[in-house]
């Protein structure tokens, strides 16, 4: 199994709702890792989900985050995070 299939498969859990595999793809998207290219909008909105879910690393990766995200794109994290709500993630 090649990256880029390990992160579909830790998508398609994390959408189900499963902290842990949401905290992998956050690690993932904050790192550029699994194929993922670095993107702190999606790190802190998968992050966010995982902490939402009772994750306390996640809620740490969380404070973290945020200082390195400008504005503009941790109010795109948060439009994401409430569309995912929204579907009841």
């Amino acid at each position: 199994m090649n990256s880029i299939e390990s992160a579909q498969q830790y998508m398609n859990v994390a959408e189900l709702g499963d902290s842990q595999a949401q905290f992998t793809l956050a690690l993932m998207y904050a790192n550029g890792h699994g194929g993922l290219e670095k993107d702190y909008i999606y790190a802190h909105k998968w992050a966010t989900m995982s902490a939402m879910n009772g994750n306390e690393e996640a809620a740490m990766l969380v404070e973290l985050l945020i200082p390195q995200m400008p504005q503009q794109a941790f109010e795109e994290s948060k439009k994401l995070i409430r569309l995912c709500r929204a579907n009841k993630l």
